[in-house]
């Protein structure tokens, strides 16, 4: 499967890396994940270059990473930095990946490293740092492909069906729009009964409200939400804010690394309302979302999505124009990396005459 391999990718919340080995896999490549004496980051293959042992089962010796099958160990390059049974052989050495630490996660880079640049993460999430809102956060192993979680954010009508803690409205306005690689689904919810998930922040006698659910997609696959309760009619000044982000890395073609974070400006110092709130986003994500997108995935039975011709209704429109724009994107990223291979192949075939 191709993916675009030139961009930041959530790889773990920063309490689950130390100075123990973490295995995780992005984009069908095994990787180690572990910090050095000094507290760095470090990312390497995990595949010992000498008999292809998971670097992951072994131990964290100093700042290197110690093999479990022949005691090589690495360092936070991937450069081998000691062999027990003698001289250091040149070609011990295992590939090692960019990261960097933002909104409380380690993000990694799996393409060309010279390209890693820090800034080309978009932000997503600038409430992170805001004293004004409370947090809780998680993590979800999905089975199903990273797009159908795509799918599945950037079409919020799905939530009355799934979610009826969250709402259940009965009409819905939406539209969306796209700038550059940025797509945008915007819902409102006018007039509905106070959700469930709503009450324990909703001062107010009315027994209805308005909604509304912000959606901003980033390629490949980064997702900003703000959803805003506020009185009916009234302005958003001073509407109860639900700030979140939707981190997605795939693990391969059919699973799915889903990193959530949900913020609240109401009750900020709760430290029971934080866990209701975690509970109730974990319960939506892993028992709702979860099953239904793994039901499709068996359903799909390896199918080329496009291939089995999906409908499309309105409320699609955004799902599908990410699609084509992340298309677009692996396509000229392919493209652009078999040039640079000819390129060297021929100025390799020139040097050689």
């Amino acid at each position: 499967m191709n993916y675009m391999r030139n961009a930041w990718y959530a790889a773990a919340w920063l309490e689950e890396i130390d100075d123990k080995p973490l295995a995780r896999t992005f984009l069908e490549e095994p990787v180690v994940l572990f910090r050095d004496t000094s507290g760095v980051l470090v990312a390497l293959a995990d595949r010992c270059p000498h008999r292809f042992a998971p670097l992951s089962q072994g131990k964290i010796v100093g700042d290197a990473i110690q093999c479990p099958y022949h005691g090589l160990r690495f360092d936070g390059q991937g450069s081998c930095v000691y062999n027990y049974h003698g001289p250091v052989p040149k070609a011990a050495k295992v590939p090692s990946y960019p990261l960097m630490e933002r909104y409380g996660l380690a993000w990694i880079w799996m393409g060309n490293p010279e390209l890693a640049d820090e800034d080309k993460l978009p932000d997503l999430g600038s409430f992170t740092t805001d004293s004004d809102y409370a947090f809780a956060h998680g993590y979800l192993p999905v089975t199903g492909n990273y797009q159908l979680v795509v799918d599945n954010l950037l079409d919020l009508t799905h939530g009355q069906f799934l979610h009826t803690a969250f709402g259940s409205p009965d009409s819905t306005k939406f539209e969306t729009k796209w700038e550059g690689t940025t797509v945008h689904a915007n819902y409102r919810f006018d007039g509905e009964v106070i959700a469930p998930a709503v009450q324990p922040f909703w001062e107010s006698e009315s027994e209805t409200c308005d909604r509304w659910a912000d959606m901003r997609w980033e390629a490949p696959s980064n997702l900003y939400l703000e959803v805003g309760v506020k009185e009916c009619g009234d302005s958003r000044e001073g509407a109860i804010l639900f700030p979140a982000t939707h981190f997605l890395t795939p693990e391969n073609g059919t699973n799915t690394h889903y990193f959530w974070m949900l913020a609240r400006n109401r009750r900020v110092d709760d430290d029971a309302i934080t866990q209701l709130v975690w509970q109730i986003t974990d319960n939506a994500f892993r028992n709702e979302d979860e099953p239904m997108i793994a039901m499709v995935q068996e359903r799909m039975a390896g199918e080329d999505f496009d291939d089995l011709k999906p409908i499309f209704l309105t409320t699609d429109r955004a799902a599908g124009r990410a699609r084509q724009i992340l298309k677009k994107l692996i396509d000229e990223e392919s493209s652009g990396a078999a040039s640079e291979q000819k390129a060297k192949s021929e100025k390799a075939l020139a040097s050689a005459k």
